[in-house]
């Protein structure tokens, strides 16, 4: 009887164990080679980028709300957060590697955990949505997408300036 129990034991650990290893992310060195390599990535290897640009994304939102809540590029708070960003920006090795390969990847390839988890980080400024789905977020000004632009229809009495492709920018003038 004891035998048989802690054979069973024995086999709940091992089930434990193996399920444990199998549900792990890679690490951001594995996935970057991956894409250096040009393999096909998997849903555990888009986890692990979305973290990592997420990651960043929350740490850099204070920057970006000091940023965006000066009145001009020369104020003394301005230029802190700027300096502050850049560093955290340098700090993040795999940073634009992953946001280039998140920004070109269509969202139905990162199954539905991950797109839970981009639609938690979409809130954030610094976090690159995925292909089709909003701004590009890469330029804080860029408030999304046009296509086909300039119209070359466009004339003085038309109005139309463009008709697409390129990107509407926010300017705020105060």
């Amino acid at each position: 009887m004891k035998t048989r129990l802690f054979k069973g034991l024995m086999a709940l650990v091992l089930v434990c164990l193996m399920a444990a290893c199998g549900a792990k992310t890679p690490t951001p060195e594995a996935v970057a080679a991956k894409i250096a390599a040009n393999e096909t990535l998997t849903e555990a290897d888009y986890t692990t980028m979305i973290d990592y640009c997420g990651k960043y994304a929350e740490k850099a939102q204070k920057y970006y709300d000091i940023i965006n809540a000066q009145p001009n590029d020369s104020t003394a708070e301005y230029n802190r957060a700027a300096s502050d960003l850049a560093d955290l920006y340098g700090s993040d090795k795999y940073l634009d590697t992953f946001r280039n390969c998140l920004a070109q990847t269509d969202l139905s390839k990162l199954g539905k955990e991950n797109e839970k988890k981009v639609n938690d980080f979409a809130k954030y400024q610094g976090f690159p949505l995925p292909q089709g789905e909003g701004a590009d977020l890469r330029d804080p000004n860029v408030v999304g997408m046009i296509e086909d632009m300039p119209d070359t229809t466009v004339t003085e009495t038309t109005g139309v300036i463009s008709t697409g492709d390129g990107e509407a920018v926010d300017v705020n003038v105060k």
